[in-house]
């Protein structure tokens, strides 16, 4: 058995997904120790339906609850991954799984990253959208040929065969609807998100990450290999690991290309470690022959312990 990791990033979060582990004591310690270096109670926030949506609060509470699940899971099981990636925002949740980064700088990063992403953001009207029914490389095509300076519009997340993410000004995610539909796409919906995530109006964030970054101490003994979403690399010293993390905020997250990577080192087993099960979906679309696991809710720790 070969297992790969993976870890969800912004848009899985729920006011419910703390809930099933509120007796688990290795989830509320590391819940607790989230709370110390936010400054706020995660608990209220996660329960507050707007702030939980609101990208500064979003990102920390989305790695604090990730890392506390991963937490809890190794405690139980003592699971032993081969290989793993996060999805955008879930990257970081990946490298603090493998340790390469501590939980707490970990967070103070993704705090930050948060904070410069909403702040990039604060005077452009930015959104995304879902398209469904055609070809990723298409899509980009489609994207590349009409995106303008004042009209930016660009394919951010190559998620799975048939399922591509677009992001940009809003005007230009709506104007090129039409278009993908003409082309041949089923469905192009919008995402309730006013951020452009992953294009190049964040290019100012991944100058002052990098900045960021480099007052970090990355550990490079890490116990598995984790994918970058930014070129598919694993990192090996610290100024890959600086250009891999600050080019991703506005760079397309090349999921297809990780799942191909898991399936070329003979992986069997996928897990999912955090809220929602959007993951599990998309490594189900992209090889049936996997076997795919969510661990979501404490529930879920036996049937993981039968695959392991």
């Amino acid at each position: 058995m070969s297992i790969a990791v993976v870890f969800p990033g912004q848009g899985s979060q729920n006011k419910d997904m703390a809930d099933s582990f509120s007796d688990v004591s290795s989830f509320n310690d590391v819940i607790d120790q989230g709370s110390e270096i936010l400054n706020y109670d995660v608990r209220e926030i996660i329960k507050d339906e707007q702030k939980i949506n609101e990208t500064i609060y979003t990102q920390p509470l989305m790695l604090t609850i990730s890392c506390a699940m991963w937490d809890t899971l190794i405690k139980k099981t003592g699971i032993k991954a081969n290989i793993g990636a996060g999805h955008s925002l879930g990257e970081y949740t990946a490298l603090v799984a493998n340790k390469t980064l501590s939980f707490s700088d970990a967070l103070t990063l993704v705090k930050k990253r948060a904070e410069f992403m909403s702040s990039a953001m604060a005077d452009i009207d930015g959104g995304m959208a879902a398209v469904i029914g055609l070809d990723g490389n298409k899509v980009s095509d489609i994207c590349k040929e009409a995106s303008k300076d004042d009209a930016v519009i660009e394919a951010v997340n190559f998620n799975c065969p048939g399922q591509t993410v677009i992001a940009g000004h809003t005007l230009a995610v709506e104007n090129i609807s039409l278009v993908l539909k003409s082309s041949g796409a089923k469905i192009v919906k919008k995402l309730p998100v006013s951020l452009a995530a992953h294009t190049s109006l964040l290019k100012p964030v991944s100058n002052d990450l990098r900045y960021e970054l480099r007052r970090i101490k990355f550990n490079l003994d890490n116990s598995f290999d984790v994918i970058h979403n930014y070129d598919l690399s694993v990192s090996k010293n610290e100024e890959r690991f600086i250009d891999c993390l600050s080019m991703q905020v506005c760079s397309p997250v090349r999921w297809i290309e990780t799942m191909q990577t898991f399936k070329s080192n003979d992986i069997s087993d996928v897990i999912e470690v955090g809220p929602g099960n959007v993951l599990q979906g998309l490594a189900k679309r992209f090889d049936k022959n996997l076997r795919v696991h969510s661990f979501s809710n404490i529930e879920d720790i036996n049937s993981i312990k039968q695959v392991l």
